[in-house]
């Protein structure tokens, strides 16, 4: 994770040599996040332990109180949030609620209420926040990345969070600030929907047999929100968008079936390959995030062949340096108490877990155009 950190810090120099200033109309980069329910995102913002009365472990408002170094740029630094501090009176001690202007910096555990989070004015995020059986190829939700937005299924808008968050926050930073002095900005086209398979319905082209109705619908809406941006975000009229990076996360669905498993590799490595084709984006960045929910500890024989389709195919010859695999397998955490649930085939509900995927996720994608500017950087043209 520290190497990828490191060298994506100077990201945004890519793009600059592409561009004089945001004025001079720089392509958005657009990032599509593509999966199934743990794409969708099911870790939980904020819960109450009704037992003990206190916010439930690895939450994300846990984590940002509990780990601010980590977590604390998460909330909103305006003067609104809350923390307690003990005051000793001659007939016991109460808690009075103390305002402050900036998130806690310290590692002890405090309290906190009215807490707000963070919205990025330079990351955008489309999705499809809809039934699982919509097919319609639009997005519904449009914004800027904040905690909560573009998460969950329909009905938990503003409780969940999925891989989005971290992503959006490594692609963000990365891009960090131009040399005018101007944020860069980013898309992320969020593209999810629950209890989806590769072999059935996001089954690509290459793949023979029908092609699956999700996939159809993932070009489909992909083409339809960048043919639609200027009235999706008004403000970037005049502004081109240039895909620059995919990432996948799904396979649960996969590894309930044999011969789904056992085919997950060839139909992995079909999607990338129809992807780029039918975006016309033969080099586009590919990430994947392994079904490692399990851990280290997965006992299902089909669901660890998903995942070593999942880590395998990064290493065919054609896909070498344009396409992570990324093991997610050291992201799992243990069920409640130590997370907010004990549905492993969600994570465990565990905010941290979402985060590193989509963090870990963000930073390979970004780590491979790094790596491809280098290369022509050191290109000798002789004349």
């Amino acid at each position: 994770q520290d190497s990828l950190q490191k060298s994506t810090t100077n990201y945004a120099k890519i793009f600059r040599q592409q561009e004089q200033s945001l004025q001079d109309n720089a392509p958005i980069p657009v990032f599509v996040l593509v999966g199934q329910s743990n794409m969708v995102g099911h870790g939980i913002l904020s819960e109450i332990d009704e037992s003990t009365g206190q916010e439930k472990n690895a939450t994300l408002k846990w984590l940002a109180t509990n780990v601010p170094d980590q977590f604390g740029m998460l909330l909103e630094d305006d003067g609104d949030l809350y923390h307690s501090v003990a005051i000793n009176h001659d007939d016991g001690a109460s808690v009075r609620w103390e305002r402050i202007g900036k998130p806690i910096r310290s590692k002890q555990k405090q309290p906190m209420q009215n807490a707000k989070w963070k919205t990025r004015q330079d990351v955008l995020v489309a999705c499809n926040s809809r039934s699982v059986d919509d097919l319609s190829p639009h997005t519904t939700d449009h914004g800027k990345l904040q905690a909560g937005f573009c998460a969950g299924d329909p009905g938990q808008e503003g409780q969940q969070v999925g891989p989005e968050l971290g992503f959006g926050w490594a692609i963000g930073d990365a891009l960090s600030t131009n040399e005018s002095g101007n944020q860069s900005k980013a898309l992320l086209l969020k593209i999810a929907c629950g209890g989806k398979s590769l072999a059935v319905d996001f089954r690509p082209p290459s793949s023979g047999g029908e092609v699956g109705t999700f996939y159809t619908s993932m070009i489909a809406m992909i083409n339809n929100t960048l043919a639609d941006i200027g009235n999706i975000y008004p403000n970037e009229v005049g502004r081109s968008f240039q895909l620059a990076g995919f990432a996948w996360h799904q396979g649960r669905n996969d590894g309930c079936d044999d011969k789904m498993a056992k085919e997950y590799e060839t139909n992995l490595a079909n999607l990338i390959r129809d992807v780029r084709k039918d975006l016309y984006a033969p080099n586009l960045p590919f990430a994947v995030a392994a079904t490692g929910m399990v851990g280290f500890t997965e006992q299902s024989e089909r669901r660890k062949e998903v995942i070593e389709a999942e880590l395998d195919v990064s290493k065919y010859p054609e896909f070498e340096g344009n396409v992570v695999s990324v093991d997610t397998r050291p992201f799992a955490r243990d069920p409640s108490p130590a997370s907010p649930t004990d549905f492993i085939y969600h994570w465990n509900s565990n905010a941290e877990s979402y985060w590193l995927i989509g963090q870990n996720l963000g930073r390979s994608i970004m780590n491979i155009i790094l790596e491809r500017q280098r290369a022509e950087d050191q290109t000798v043209v002789v004349v």
